[in-house]
């Protein structure tokens, strides 16, 4: 079954999903590899009236990081 492409996820469950701890992805959003990001893309989701940040990951930014890890651009 295909997974929504606006599928949100967390940290916590990108990790899972991947096999890696939550940390790798905490430390690839601060590093970058060759001018770009180490990991997908990720975004910083705001609760109106409230000063609350989740960082989020959509699932279509994820499948296209895979898609440049599996061919990676020289």
């Amino acid at each position: 079954f295909k997974k929504m492409t606006n599928e949100l996820l967390t940290t916590d469950e990108l990790a899972l999903e991947l096999g890696i701890k939550p940390q790798t992805l905490r430390l690839w959003r601060t590093k970058s590899r060759n001018g770009r990001p180490s990991g997908p893309k990720w975004r910083v989701i705001r609760k109106p009236n409230n000063h609350s940040r989740f960082v989020r990951y959509h699932r279509s930014d994820i499948e296209e990081w895979q898609n440049t890890l599996n061919n990676p651009i020289n």
